[in-house]
């Protein structure tokens, strides 16, 4: 019989990388889509798209979940941006798991941000959004709560802290750096992918992925300054704060070191990458 887990979010960033890793254990993935509609992966096939139906469950039964999709706006700037929140940080896996329930599912490993072991002093309406839904499911299944870091990998789109830096550095553009120390813990997205099928045989608790890349932001840029050999300077423009100073309590970690590149590898890997696919 195959064997088969559904999820959300596996055409994200960190999802893609999940999807790859987890045909080492699993025959099928159903990826479940906001749009009510079911993308059926299967290795070496071609994805099917169908339309959300409770009967087909029969023939793809899984008692197990990883919930990778959301909306990120920590900043909604109108109502609009805020019911999107809602429908798709709580509504929609809200609506998902009270129908898979119904078809046996009974583990969720969701993940969430670190920002959300911050405290009540930092909430948003993201994170508030994403922690309805960890309450709702809590009482209801198995939940394993995995808390992220900063992620960075090949084929990343979303203009995070360190490809900005690259970019500036190979446009031999000034980087703006806070003008305090500020710590980033960066994991490479094949390393988290890894850490969270590992976290489908641990009990069912909260976690984190962090790394050993501890850095400030002003160490990043001067790391991919050197490493570009860049003329772009550093400029201290602005004070932020030290969010990860500020975690007063930190779940089990349970990052797994599987890439044989080392940081700095990382960081130039990602760098010629960048260097290789965007046009400026």
């Amino acid at each position: 019989m195959s064997k088969v887990i559904y999820a959300t979010g596996v055409t994200g960033f960190i999802g893609q990388y999940f999807l790859k890793k987890i045909f080492k254990d699993y025959d099928t993935v159903l990826n479940f889509g906001r749009n009510k509609n079911i993308t059926i992966y299967q290795s070496k096939k071609d994805p099917i798209n169908i339309d959300f139906d409770i009967k087909l469950l029969d023939d793809y039964q899984s008692e197990k979940l990883v919930h990778l999709a959301t909306y990120y706006n920590p900043k909604p700037k109108n109502s609009q941006e805020e019911l999107q929140l809602k429908q798709s940080n709580f509504d929609f896996p809200v609506s998902l798991c009270t129908s898979l329930k119904k078809s046996g599912l009974k583990h969720i490993v969701a993940t969430s941000s670190y920002m959300q072991l911050l405290g009540k002093n930092y909430t948003n309406l993201y994170t508030k959004t994403k922690s309805d839904f960890i309450s709702w499911a809590r009482p209801k299944f198995d939940l394993t709560e995995i808390f992220l870091f900063d992620t960075f990998g090949q084929n990343d789109k979303r203009n995070k802290v360190l490809d900005t830096f690259i970019k500036n550095a190979i446009l031999n553009k000034d980087i703006c750096v806070p003008s305090n120390n500020i710590n980033i813990n960066l994991t490479h997205a094949f390393e988290v992918s890894d850490s969270i099928v590992n976290s489908l045989s641990l009990k069912p608790i909260e976690y984190m992925i962090k790394s050993d890349n501890q850095i400030s932001i002003k160490k990043l840029a001067e790391t991919v300054i050197t490493q570009a050999k860049s003329s772009s300077k550093i400029l201290p423009t602005f004070k932020s704060e030290n969010l990860i100073d500020k975690i007063d309590h930190f779940p089990e970690n349970i990052y797994i070191n599987s890439l044989k590149l080392d940081f700095q590898e990382q960081i130039q890997e990602r760098y010629n990458e960048i260097r290789k696919t965007y046009s400026f």
